[in-house]
């Protein structure tokens, strides 16, 4: 009702809003050679925009719209996270139990992991394990178990340094305290209470509608990007842009699915992500926290082979922009920024 009202009394405006997105995204499109994405713009709760841009499917001459299901990438991390919260508040498990409680035959060097060290890339462990390849279908365990010989890249909780095994982790010790699949505890306790009905696992045997296409280029030539058959639990899951609304509106009212608190702590700075002392940017447990223009932001990107993804949440300024492309050379960053300086200056 509250989006209705908007645009009966209001339609000038949410027009002339279009309109210069328009002109923003295809620019930006057009400099990066973007084949198709997805955009949504949310302003203090209303989706002023949500539509697609250029081609999901090339060969098929598919438009790409707000139903076009893109892979995520690593903007899956927020739903691993959050289903640890909410197994903790299930009194399932705490993030501040040690990884042995989950891998008892880990290395013993493994023990002052905790829970939260994973959520956090504070685990020391390498950042992907020499099991994993794109290519092939192992599974996660034994992904996990092939790091058991490598020593840490250094002490716990020391640093941070981005961990896509850590999430694989996760995924294992919510499948082992659920007793469900990582990806149906996600779907069940996540997805459908947020109404989220078009995002899936990633899967590249499933049928699944309104699926786009991943591209790449080699210098001027477009072609297929090579599809990844293994399914990371680092970067798991796709969806829409319609989709992601109804996530960022669950996150926004924190009325459902965790409590207040246990949303906040998302997005409570845990760890400095730079050395460098002037850097703002922080890592919480599954969203970076950093500034931009001043601005506070908790954001996330995503990269598959043939597919890019940013979210990105203006936090004090009620603005919230999501881009889900489908090439591999997109810098969704550069058209969060140039949206974000169009809409905060309004």
């Amino acid at each position: 009702m509250k989006q209705l009202l908007f645009i009966l009394f209001f339609p000038s405006l949410l027009f002339a809003q279009t309109d210069s997105t328009d002109i923003i995204v295809q620019n930006i499109m057009k400099q990066q050679k973007i084949v198709g994405l997805s955009l949504a713009v949310i302003k203090k709760g209303v989706p002023i925009v949500n539509k697609g841009y250029g081609l999901a499917n090339v060969e098929l001459n598919v438009a790409a719209n707000n139903e076009t299901v893109f892979r995520l990438g690593s903007v899956s991390k927020q739903f691993f996270t959050t289903a640890i919260l909410k197994l903790q508040e299930e009194g399932k498990l705490s993030i501040n139990d040690s990884v042995h409680k989950f891998f008892p035959d880990a290395p013993e060097t493994w023990r002052p992991i905790l829970v939260k060290n994973l959520m956090s890339h504070t685990s020391g462990l390498k950042r992907e394990s020499p099991a994993y390849d794109n290519f092939k279908m192992i599974s996660d365990l034994d992904i996990i178990k092939a790091t058991y010989p490598l020593a840490l890249d250094f002490k716990t909780g020391e640093k941070y340094q981005y961990c896509n095994l850590a999430y694989y982790m996760l995924a294992q010790i919510i499948t082992k305290v659920s007793g469900q699949s990582w990806d149906k505890y996600i779907h069940e306790k996540l997805f459908v209470p947020a109404g989220m009905n078009n995002s899936y696992l990633t899967d590249f045997y499933q049928v699944i509608p309104n699926r786009a296409s991943g591209y790449m280029h080699k210098k001027d030539t477009l072609l297929n990007a090579t599809a990844m058959f293994a399914i990371r639990p680092s970067g798991g899951f796709l969806s829409t842009s319609t989709d992601m609304i109804k996530w960022e509106n669950v996150i926004a009212e924190k009325k459902i699915i965790l409590k207040k608190e246990d949303w906040d702590m998302l997005w409570t700075p845990f760890i400095k992500t730079s050395a460098n002392e002037n850097s703002k940017s922080y890592y919480g447990f599954g969203w970076i926290i950093d500034e931009f223009n001043g601005h506070k932001t908790i954001a996330h990107g995503g990269s598959n082979v043939g597919f890019r993804s940013y979210y990105t949440r203006f936090v004090n300024d009620g603005l919230s922009i999501i881009v889900l492309t489908n090439t591999d050379e997109a810098n969704p960053v550069a058209i969060v920024n140039a949206l974000a300086n169009y809409y905060l200056r309004k």
